[in-house]
């Protein structure tokens, strides 16, 4: 079972923008509902994005980067421990 979005307005609020987007720019066809057609789609797309907030997404960056400064260090004080001594 997929795990809930972490924007379900949003990704329902946006999936009828770009349908309505859409539908005004296809020319008109006989009794075709293009938002109809196009909502189901977009809301289905934007659903299997693997969405996360602002701020989750800042605090996990931030975790990287010290991660990579860690490295840095940490590759560092081992070529140091490699270096032959004269």
């Amino acid at each position: 079972m997929p795990a809930e979005p972490p924007f379900p307005d949003a990704l329902t609020h946006m999936a009828r923008a770009i349908s309505d987007t859409l539908a005004r720019m296809l020319p008109e066809a006989a009794g075709v509902d293009w938002r109809s057609r196009f909502t189901p789609a977009i809301e289905a797309t934007l659903e299997r994005l693997e969405l996360v907030p602002r701020e989750e997404f800042e605090r996990a960056q931030g975790a990287v980067e010290r991660l990579n400064r860690e490295v840095i260090r940490l590759e560092a004080r081992i070529a140091a421990l490699e270096r032959p001594v004269t």
